[in-house]
């Protein structure tokens, strides 16, 4: 899976990637656009998720997805590696900051279709992987990678459990970064 990721600069390999080395959610990916990417920092801003809603209004399609603001403590600032960082950096060349960042538009990306192309990807290599899966992995390879456990719980959004932690912003992202970098890339998956 990796290696057909880092080969192609497309919409699907960055949900596949971004899911995979950053254990951001599925819908916050689909979500996501140009402006909520800080690269001199590597780190993205996690503000909002895409949603399926009921459309009475439409007789061919009974849902529609649109975007909503997400709660505390779900809002959170991801730390990434330097590899998904260059990647995004490669991948977004000449995109608008308010564009979604997988459609490389200003119209929302349609979630389905990129669950069908994980489907038709995963049946061409024989993988049964949905992108809870690959988050699940994110979450293994971090554990296993002696992530700082803070780092890990800020990068999935779950603030249950509380870490006292007296340093500066600046120096607590580079000390993520440092840690998110520990995620090389491998020939697992």
């Amino acid at each position: 899976m990796f290696e057909y990721c880092s080969g192609h600069y497309e919409a699907l390999s960055v949900t596949i990637l971004l899911c995979l080395y950053s254990g951001i959610r599925f819908t916050e990916v689909c979500a996501l656009r140009y402006s909520d990417i800080d690269f001199r920092n590597g780190a993205i801003n996690i503000n909002k998720k895409v949603q399926r809603q009921a459309d009475y209004n439409n007789e061919y399609a009974k849902t529609k997805f649109l975007t909503v603001e997400l709660k505390e403590p779900e809002k959170r600032i991801v730390v990434l590696s330097k590899f998904i960082s260059d990647y995004l950096k490669d991948y977004l060349i000449d995109v608008d900051d308010d564009c979604y960042i997988l459609s490389k538009s200003f119209k929302l990306p349609e979630q389905r279709l990129y669950q069908m192309k994980l489907k038709a990807l995963c049946d061409k290599y024989h993988l049964n992987i949905s992108y809870t899966m690959l988050r699940n992995t994110c979450k293994e390879k971090c554990i296993r990678s002696n992530i700082d456990m803070n780092t890990l719980l800020n990068n999935l959004g779950l603030s249950r459990i509380s870490i006292d932690i007296k340093d500066t912003e600046e120096r607590n992202i580079a000390y993520k970064q440092k840690d998110m970098n520990k995620l090389i890339p491998v020939r697992d998956i």
